[in-house]
């Protein structure tokens, strides 16, 4: 069975290196005739980090080898120094150890919290939300009695809404072309271990989420860290097959064509073209400095957005605040992030907007702090004050974190192209969990 290292994106990946170290060769010999460019020479060098990226490619065959019949399988957004090291673990004969260090990644809260709700981007997760996020308390907390079976109900009826059966339904199909998590030795493995029949009442300790067992009340003994952790880790691995589907990956059954000799050539006269922008980019990167910013001496508290200069995250947080003052949910989903909400309209973001601040209105706010933390990143502390229906009054402080975006959503270095300052989605929804948690 061909394994994920034969993905379509993998194979084009590799014929870019193979192409890369043939323009690698190009230039050694154009060196040896005086001829020399700088610029190219430099990110030429960068194959070596280039070729050791493509290494990283070979991890999730690896990881999924040693791991999923023990209900752990690698998925995009699995950490990749974690996998890496489950893996090392695991080819020195360590597989226990290896599984240690992924029940400790799993209870990181500050990661898991975050990677969980990421998952409100996937409209059918929304309406779980609530049930998802008690679950999450539970398993931080050690209730494992109770995180288990809730997540394992969230497991089913997620992947329902999503195709005509449920997660361990008989003849569910969760493969879906050019992905990590749904391939055949990911979801589908696990859909079969944990959707075994389990006709014995037992409250021996299972180590695996056996959902027929656990839900039907014979599998007593699955109060336990690592079957709370892999049901954890199948509802993640379940929002990157989301994420898949609703890019159209499904039914696709595209294989890799390597391209003819006079196509590779064209391919590596636009590669090259890159590498050279690439470096005009990187050149101006290294020039880059943050700005130096103290709220309520170099610009005010609050105000209009024409009290800002153009061009500034800060202008687009005081604009971005306004029209909240106003329930402006439109104007306030176009500041919004494009890289990260890829495929939604104005409308739909809006519509998320609206979910997160419908409950409450906001009464008045001030910039905290401005931080430039990248050339395409800023943090913008602030401090905010709300009135719920019941009118109840509530403030606390967030951050909110934006990226310089070109039209097309790609992150752009500050001043070297024209770009807009767009706030991403996932510190909006940090706003409606403190919220829920007031509550």
């Amino acid at each position: 069975m061909a394994g994920i290292g034969d993905n379509y994106t993998f194979k084009e990946m590799e014929q870019m290196l193979k192409e890369l170290n043939e323009m690698k060769s190009f230039f050694e010999a154009q060196k040896l005739l005086g001829i020399k460019d700088n610029d190219l020479e430099k990110r030429i060098k960068d194959l070596d980090a280039l070729a050791e990226q493509f290494e990283d490619l070979k991890l999730p065959d690896k990881f999924n080898q040693f791991f999923s019949e023990r209900g752990w399988i690698a998925y995009e957004s699995l950490n990749l120094e974690v996998m890496k090291k489950c893996v090392s673990l695991a080819e020195q004969g360590e597989v226990d150890e290896a599984e240690d260090a992924l029940l400790a990644y799993f209870n990181d809260k500050d990661e898991i919290s975050t990677l969980v709700r990421s998952l409100t981007k996937i409209s059918e997760f929304s309406p779980r939300r609530t049930l998802i996020m008690n679950a999450l308390e539970d398993h931080f907390n050690g209730r494992y009695y109770a995180s288990v079976p809730i997540m394992l109900m969230m497991i089913d009826g997620f992947v329902n809404d999503i195709e005509p059966k449920g997660f361990f339904a008989e003849g569910i199909d969760l493969t879906v072309w050019d992905t990590i998590a749904a391939h055949k030795t990911g979801l589908q493995t696990l859909s079969a271990i944990f959707g075994k029949g389990r006709n014995k009442t037992t409250d021996e300790e299972i180590t695996l989420p056996y959902r027929n067992g656990i839900l039907h009340g014979r599998d007593l003994g699955y109060a336990n860290v690592k079957v709370s952790a892999k049901t954890l880790a199948t509802l993640l691995a379940l929002g990157d097959w989301a994420s898949a589907i609703k890019k159209g990956n499904k039914g696709i059954e595209k294989e890799y064509v390597p391209p003819t000799k006079a196509e590779a050539r064209q391919q590596t006269a636009t590669a090259m073209e890159q590498l050279k922008e690439n470096a005009k980019e990187n050149a101006h990167m290294d020039k880059w400095k943050p700005r130096e910013i103290e709220v309520g001496s170099d610009i005010p508290e609050k105000g209009e957005a024409s009290d800002y200069e153009e061009d500034t995250p800060e202008r687009t947080v005081i604009s971005f605040l306004n029209y909240l003052l106003k329930k402006n949910y439109g104007n306030m989903a176009m500041l919004l992030s494009k890289h990260w909400n890829k495929g939604k309209t104005i409308g739909v973001l809006a519509g998320e907007v609206r979910e997160i601040f419908e409950r409450k209105t906001l009464i008045d706010y001030k910039l905290v702090s401005v931080k430039d933390t990248g050339c395409a990143i800023t943090e913008v502390e602030l401090w905010t004050k709300f009135k719920r229906d019941d009118d109840t009054v509530f403030e606390h402080e967030n951050k909110l974190r934006l990226s310089y975006e070109d039209k097309d959503g790609k992150t752009v270095a500050r001043g070297y192209k024209k770009a807009d300052w767009r706030i991403m989605m996932l510190e909006l929804r940090q706003m409606e969990v403190i919220d829920f948690i007031r509550n």
